[in-house]
């Protein structure tokens, strides 16, 4: 017997590598020998970047950048070949904010702004963003004031 499992993540409490692995475990417990494959996907929120270079077999490359309400973390976009690939919601995804602080008011696209310009910086020009899971309903406002902010000078040298 032979199964695939396709699977996106359960928001918040697995991701969809982990679910695939939960599937092929509860499938082999049951049906004994079979082949088990997975492929991860995802629809645009958390998990697209994992999904994408598993798929493409590219690679990760992390920034600094604010989170919704302002503060630093560390978040990360695919490179697949000469593409950048940047999941929202890395940077401006709702499980960056705890459920007490959640308020579309105050917070910001800003951190998903600067992923942009360090794919910009890194010399990029074919970027894909993929804006599921967003914590904020600023309309890119914030990514745009990041761009901005920085000298386009920097933009002109590549």
């Amino acid at each position: 017997m032979k199964l695939l499992f396709v699977s996106d993540s359960f928001k918040g409490s697995l991701t969809s590598a982990q679910t695939i692995q939960y599937l092929k475990k509860a499938a082999e417990e049951v049906f004994g020998s079979c082949e088990c494959q997975g492929i991860p996907v995802a629809d645009g929120g958390e998990g697209t970047i994992d999904a994408v270079v598993q798929a493409c077999h590219g690679e990760k490359l992390s920034c600094q950048v604010q989170n919704p309400l302002g503060r630093e973390i560390t978040a990360y976009y695919g490179c697949v070949g000469g593409t950048a690939v940047i999941e929202m919601a890395q940077a401006s995804g709702l499980p960056l904010v705890m459920e007490a602080e959640r308020d579309p008011r105050k917070t910001s696209t800003y951190g998903t702004g600067q992923l942009l310009m360090d794919a910009l910086q890194r010399g990029f020009r074919d970027i894909r963003i993929a804006i599921g899971g967003s914590a904020t309903n600023d309309g890119g406002m914030g990514m745009a004031s990041a761009l901005v902010s920085v000298s386009w000078t920097v933009m002109d040298r590549n």
